[in-house]
């Protein structure tokens, strides 16, 4: 029992604090204000529209009663009805009129009888004293009618008998009125009426809150079941409103983090497959050597293997750094004013013409004319160095990798355009979408086995490695920073173009 209060209690206070409840209290209370300002409204124009209606009752009565009394056969006719209301007499059932002296004092009365006619006629007296017009009160009265006693709301009409410019007395008319009933009901027809108006309102607020408030219970249950290992849920809501467009973003973010999570996944394994190979082959070569005693040149050949994958292993650390560095946004490039990309190329060649010359590879330089572009020198050489040295390294001996820049207007504006082309073996349009993707390598074909140089002496320019996969997503990614685009187009047996363009200085300012 303890645990079902609990419950009922927690439940309550959820309820209490749920947006639906809040806002079907707001929604409840402003209804409130506007049921309250139009009823007080409705009680105040229907309380003068019938008070005006009861005065004018009243005057017609006193017309009656004084077109009566100028008839000079009034003795003969009859003052009050005895029968139902509705009959010719001036006045009616319940009706009673009083004449009185200039004192108050009664001099004659008609109809029912005041249970304390002295005070009533002194107070309207004394009230009329202070007027010599018509007058017209409300008093609530005990009478006799026809031998019983009886109470209720009268309305009075008090004129002053004048002889000449001599006040002789006062007549009183006086005459049942219903006016404070029938405003009390009205009160309570609008009290109750917009009670129960509000308790629908609340109600029917809750069901519409509720239903308004469906998307984001799919939401929030949504994002309970979602989990690191699982991403792939979606709430799929339909509609074109606010919550359907949340909805929306909801699962638009959703599938970038799942995109997010794989990359990162695919990313851990593949620099864990990258690094286990070079490790391997290191612990595979120590093994060797210290397995048994061994001549000078095969612990030569031993340690310059070690070299070799420790200085692979460094290549592949420092890009997987660089790539999260710029991740992360912790890469602060240098950003320079007239920085000649034309200059930038012809210095990566000339870095990179001994590996072209090791590899029997003809460097060849195009057209460079000046195109200044704002940005960091040492990344745009180290975009243009990968660029270079990835032709390189899949292009055969004899081969030619050629480098170009130029001006190129696409429409809007004019870019600063370069072109790094080789003669390999071309790359399979089904491999060109991915090419950036990090760790991603066409084949193992495109590849040039570094082995066949292994033989080399010693202080010569190294072969390159089969590469990491990274160094074109690091070209990405620089171009990306500096404004620009990358393209790539290839074709099996005839060779593969890098196509980098750039906003130039003066459409940068």
């Amino acid at each position: 029992m303890k645990r079902v209060s609990q419950n009922l209690f927690k439940s309550l206070a959820l309820f209490y604090h749920s947006i639906r409840f809040r806002l079907t209290l707001w929604f409840v209370l402003i209804l409130a204000f506007v049921l309250a300002a139009f009823s007080a409204f409705i009680y105040f124009a229907q309380a003068r529209d019938l008070q005006i209606d009861e005065v004018g009752q009243m005057q017609e009565k006193f017309a009656r009663v004084t077109a009566f009394f100028r008839n000079p056969d009034w003795q003969n006719l009859t003052l009050s009805a005895t029968n139902a209301p509705g009959s010719n007499a001036p006045l009616q059932s319940g009706d009673l009129m009083i004449l009185t002296d200039m004192n108050g004092q009664t001099i004659q009365s008609w109809g029912v009888s005041p249970s304390n006619p002295n005070a009533l006629i002194g107070e309207l007296v004394s009230a009329a004293s202070q007027r010599h017009d018509l007058n017209i009160y409300e008093q609530n009265i005990s009478y006799t009618n026809n031998g019983k006693q009886a109470a209720g709301d009268y309305l009075f009409i008090i004129t002053p008998v004048l002889g000449g410019d001599h006040l002789l007395g006062f007549l009183i008319i006086g005459s049942p009125s219903n006016l404070n009933n029938q405003l009390r009901r009205l009160m309570l027809s609008l009290f109750f009426g917009s009670l129960g108006m509000l308790v629908i309102a609340f109600l029917g607020g809750l069901w519409l809150a509720d239903r308004a408030m469906r998307p984001v219970k799919a939401i929030t249950q949504t994002a309970r079941t979602i989990s690191e290992s699982d991403l792939s849920r979606r709430i799929h809501l339909s509609g074109r409103d606010e919550l359907a467009q949340l909805a929306g973003t909801f699962d638009d973010m959703l599938g970038r983090l799942q995109s997010a999570f794989d990359r990162q996944r695919r990313f851990v394994a593949d620099a864990s497959h990258e690094l286990r190979t070079p490790l391997t082959i290191i612990n595979l070569e120590v093994g060797r050597v210290l397995s048994n005693r061994h001549s000078a040149s095969e612990y030569q050949k031993a340690l310059q293997t070690v070299d070799a994958e420790g200085a692979h292993m460094s290549r592949l650390v420092n890009d997987l750094m660089t790539l999260a560095r710029m991740d992360s946004g912790q890469t602060v490039l240098q950003m320079e004013d007239d920085v000649d990309l034309s200059d930038v190329a012809v210095e990566a060649v000339e870095r990179l013409s001994p590996l072209a010359e090791h590899q029997n590879v003809k460097l060849e330089v195009g057209g460079m004319p000046e195109l200044r572009v704002r940005g960091d020198r040492q990344s745009l050489i180290q975009m243009i160095s990968n660029l270079v040295e990835n032709g390189i390294k899949y292009s055969g001996a004899n081969q030619t990798v050629k480098i170009e820049t130029q001006t190129r207007h696409n429409g809007k504006k004019d870019l600063a355009f370069l072109r790094i082309s080789d003669t390999g073996p071309g790359i399979s349009p089904d491999h060109l979408p991915k090419l950036f993707d990090r760790f991603y390598r066409v084949d193992a074909a495109r590849t040039r086995d570094a082995d066949e140089d292994s033989d080399s002496p010693a202080g010569n320019t190294p072969a390159p490695s089969a590469g990491s996969g990274l160094g074109l997503s690091i070209v990405a990614s620089i171009v990306q920073m500096h404004g620009g685009e990358i393209h790539v187009d290839s074709k099996v047996n005839e060779g593969t173009t890098f196509e980098v363009t750039l906003p130039l200085q003066s459409e940068t300012r």
